[in-house]
């Protein structure tokens, strides 16, 4: 595939040779050629292809487009304690009211507890539906994890937790932020 562009000197003049899709040397600048693919079938689970490979550059993106959900959702629970938004591979997307040394530890775990309930719960259970919400309790504080399919980014996990908060409040309060989520990063 061959880019063209406009020469600087004259206005709309075209350039009449192709730049090389290599590294231009006048400008320093290394020219990055994107070819679509065709959509694949996908699971929900999986990660859109041209995400994965640049990862990073959507990662921070995406991460900052949610984290006005985890605002949101903390505005609606008034014993809210912590919220997360992670990958199904455990890898941070967003956070609130965690330190931020104890993110990535959260995040693998959170994806790890999620893989096993799974496991758990499809061999306990009849059929291939994979879990989408675990609630956990301690005390007065009650934590909510739920799956988030079919996104362009695959699966992700969202974890909530509130202190003296209902489990019924705190499932609802999920739900909402889960379909926030969904909105954002719908898998179109």
């Amino acid at each position: 595939m061959n880019a063209h562009a406009k020469h600087e000197g004259l206005p709309g003049e075209e350039l009449g040779m192709p730049i090389d899709p290599g590294l231009d040397p006048a400008h320093e600048a290394e020219i990055l050629v994107l070819t679509p693919r065709a959509p694949e079938p996908n699971d929900g689970i999986e990660m859109d292809a041209d995400i994965a490979e640049y990862w990073e550059l959507w990662s921070e993106q995406i991460g900052h487009a949610l984290v006005p959900v985890l605002e949101k959702l903390e505005k609606s629970l008034p014993g809210f304690a912590s919220a997360m938004i992670c990958t199904a591979d455990g890898f941070n997307l967003c956070t609130l009211g965690v330190e931020e040394e104890q993110v990535t530890r959260l995040s693998a775990m959170t994806s790890s507890l999620h893989s096993i309930a799974d496991v758990m719960s499809t061999s306990v259970h009849e059929g291939d539906e994979l879990l989408d919400v675990l609630s956990l309790s301690n005390g007065s504080s009650s934590t909510v994890l739920m799956a988030i399919r079919h996104l362009i980014i695959g699966q992700v996990l969202l974890w909530v937790t509130a202190e003296n908060d209902t489990l019924g409040a705190l499932l609802m309060r999920a739900r909402v932020a889960a379909r926030d989520v969904s909105s954002i990063l719908r898998d179109r």
